[in-house]
């Protein structure tokens, strides 16, 4: 990290830890004023602010994934945050049953967003399908009633379906395939951008690592 990045990134954080420190303090009022269990007014902003943290880090960690993964957490979090904004600037009009209610709604969206984060980060499955010509026999073979029948074994034929075709010119990639090729590569060391064409030489390592090889049309 550059010097100017390491100015940069205090000068976030500290930004960010103010921020805390007064929103902190207005929604732990907010939370007294409904309730007054000073015991438990604590932990009730680190629901909200720690909410909208987690959401936005989510949202990060499946930037590689397109936006259909990414619009659930960014949603979420846009959703704490306005309540968030709600009961730091107007915190009389906030109802007493909304205050109480917010932790039992963050408690499903949570394990909800986990299941989500685990679920879009799961590893592709590269399989090659294997095809067997079809002899019309069943499992079971009736008995023969010869003391010595033949054992020939019939003749199977079996092709390997290529996971990749590419022209020589360029490898085309699904929609789908993009960003997983995209996050593995960047995992192995290669400079690959957000957008545009995934080089070929990323493409064939990604199909050599996963058990396949680029094949040219």
């Amino acid at each position: 990290m550059q010097r100017t990045d390491r100015a940069a990134a205090s000068v976030v954080a500290g930004i960010a830890a103010g921020a805390f420190t007064l929103s902190y303090e207005a929604l732990r009022r907010v939370y007294l004023e409904s309730t007054g269990n000073h015991d438990l007014s604590v932990v009730y902003p680190l629901i909200v602010e720690g909410f909208v943290t987690v959401a936005v880090w989510v949202a990060y960690r499946l930037r590689d994934y397109g936006w259909k993964a990414t619009a659930y957490p960014w949603t979420l979090a846009a959703l704490f945050f306005a309540y968030s904004l709600w009961s730091n600037s107007l915190p009389d009009t906030v109802p007493a049953p909304v205050i109480r209610g917010v932790p039992s709604l963050a408690v499903p969206l949570a394990v909800h967003l986990f299941t989500h984060l685990v679920k879009c980060r799961e590893p592709a499955r590269v399989e090659l399908v294997e095809l067997v010509t079809d002899h019309g026999q069943d499992d079971e073979e009736p008995l023969s009633d010869d003391p010595w029948p033949a054992w020939d074994l019939p003749p199977v034929t079996v092709e390997q379906v290529p996971i990749f075709e590419a022209v020589p010119a360029a490898a085309h990639v699904s929609t789908d395939t993009g960003p997983l090729i995209r996050s593995w590569a960047r995992r192995n060391g290669y400079d690959v951008k957000d957008t545009g064409r995934i080089p070929e030489a990323v493409i064939r390592a990604f199909a050599k690592a996963h058990g396949g090889d680029l094949v040219h049309a």
